[in-house]
């Protein structure tokens, strides 16, 4: 028969063991009424990491922001030097790896949010190409204006990787879509007709419309907007039209004895995009005013009116223009 043992007989078994096992693991001590580990002595010693700063956090984001000032350098490095364009659009396309580290069902979602950041870099990609052949073809002219485009392409690159791509405000993803919009019709337009490699007027279209589309879906991201396909389809058709007109009977602004190519039609869709969004936002205050005062709402009402009849100018200087053609 087995011996029957008190209450206080197992209470003092386990607190022995328990005083066996702390040399043992030191993280913890079991209280044997309660089945709670209580700290040992050893455990009150031991000091955990503080959380307010990791080295490698630090390390990634310093490694992030010499990537991004590095990036926009090699690409000037590569088409200006070494004449190496596709080398340097390999590197724009590896620099959007985190596009596909997700499952591949995020890859198409991932794409559009993306989208206007790699319209942007491909455009500058393009315009610092053209400019490059330009200069290579030049015999009696100054390539200096050419030089200083690419410098200016370059700078504009850094202040998009260094501080414009990171803004996550309604304003800050408007002027996102409106800077990667007009740099990519204005790249689009020295292809259709500046460039000396020319492309047929239909692909030109099928761009503008894929720029327009992004930069509209953009912008809309930053509000509650549940039919935002089809208000990016309508911007699209709309800021084709305009480009169609561009491409077709629209003037034309040279300068530096022609070798810079202005377009005027990627600053009037940019021009009537800003009064598109602004007047979005106004409806959208509009309809959630339980925090924006009325004297709030009838100043940008007042605002709103004054650039509708600035866009009424502008399509009216459109217009001559076209006829004077």
């Amino acid at each position: 028969m087995k011996k029957l043992t008190s209450p206080q007989s197992k209470l003092k078994n386990l607190r022995k063991k328990n005083r066996q096992s702390s040399d043992l693991n030191p993280m913890a001590l079991q209280n044997p009424d309660t089945d709670v580990f209580l700290p040992t002595e050893r455990t009150k010693r031991l000091r955990l990491p503080s959380t307010k700063y990791s080295h490698r956090e630090i390390a990634g984001k310093f490694t992030h922001n010499l990537l991004s000032v590095a990036l926009p350098l090699a690409v000037y490095v590569l088409v200006a030097i070494f004449h190496l364009s596709w080398l340097a659009l390999i590197l724009i396309l590896l620099s959007k790896w985190q596009i596909f580290v997700v499952k591949p069902r995020f890859w198409w979602a991932n794409l559009k949010f993306s989208a206007v950041d790699l319209i942007f870099k491909l455009s500058v990609l393009l315009l610092m190409v053209q400019s490059q052949e330009k200069i290579d073809l030049l015999i009696n002219k100054s390539s200096l204006p050419l030089h200083l485009l690419q410098a200016t392409l370059v700078t504009l690159y850094l202040f998009w990787n260094t501080y414009l791509r990171k803004l996550s405000s309604s304003k800050g993803m408007l002027f996102q879509s409106l800077a990667s919009q007009g740099i990519g019709l204005i790249s689009v337009a020295w292809l259709a007709g500046f460039s000396v490699n020319t492309l047929p007027i239909p692909i030109i279209i099928g761009l503008t419309w894929i720029i327009t589309y992004a930069s509209a879906q953009h912008s809309m991201y930053a509000f509650e907007e549940t039919a935002i396909p089809q208000l990016a389809g309508f911007w699209a058709l709309f800021a084709t039209s305009l480009s169609f007109l561009q491409y077709i009977w629209g003037q034309n602004f040279l300068f530096f004895s022609s070798l810079i190519y202005i377009p005027l039609m990627p600053f009037v869709v940019s021009a009537f995009s800003y009064l598109a969004a602004t007047t979005h936002s106004y409806i959208e205050d509009t309809q959630n005013d339980e925090d924006i005062s009325k004297v709030k709402l009838s100043q940008h009402k007042e605002l709103l009116t004054k650039q509708a009849a600035a866009a009424c100018i502008i399509s009216l200087f459109l217009a001559v223009l076209i006829a004077a053609r």
